[in-house]
């Protein structure tokens, strides 16, 4: 064989070679897209029933402490003001901390309704319980009732927007 011969079967088995190259990287990178895209898949599989589960939760601990329904909760008639007010300011509390984890699933925005929802409830009870010093147990569990929400009914409504757009 002359050189000439050696010359061109190295450039054939070089091109080859360099063929088979580029097809091995063009077939790598396929598989790590389909990698990733199977993961992107297996990770959303999981995710959305814990969005969901976080909706519901946050919707759960929104519509508990809406006056009407955390007054027929706690109230006894036995009860003092004193113990009244604490037990409904502690089960707001309560609720809330149980929920923190949640706030892992919902956007900022929600998040801060929520937030903003609990602090409403909060220092309403708080001003009724200052401004009515000689109402009785019930006459506070009637005025606390008879309040409305602003902030719970717009978590509320995002909490159901952010569900509704899963």
């Amino acid at each position: 064989m002359n050189w000439l011969s050696i010359t061109i079967i190295i450039l054939i088995a070089l091109i080859a070679l360099s063929m088979f190259v580029n097809y091995f990287k063009g077939s790598q990178n396929k598989c790590d897209n389909d990698s990733d895209d199977a993961l992107k898949s297996v990770s959303h599989k999981m995710i959305v029933p814990l969005k969901i589960q976080a909706y519901e939760r946050l919707l759960l601990y929104i519509e508990r402490i809406q006056f009407p329904i955390i007054v027929k909760r706690v109230f006894n008639p036995a009860i003092s003001k004193s113990d009244f007010q604490f037990s409904i300011l502690q089960n707001v509390q309560d609720e809330f901390e149980h929920n923190l984890a949640q706030r892992l699933y919902v956007s900022e925005q929600t998040w801060q309704l929520i937030v903003l929802a609990k602090e409403e409830v909060l220092q309403n009870v708080n001003a009724v319980f200052n401004d009515n010093p000689d109402a009785d147990v019930a006459m506070i569990a009637h005025k606390l009732a008879s309040l409305q929400n602003p902030l719970v009914e717009q978590a509320v409504i995002s909490i159901k927007r952010e569900f509704n757009a899963l």
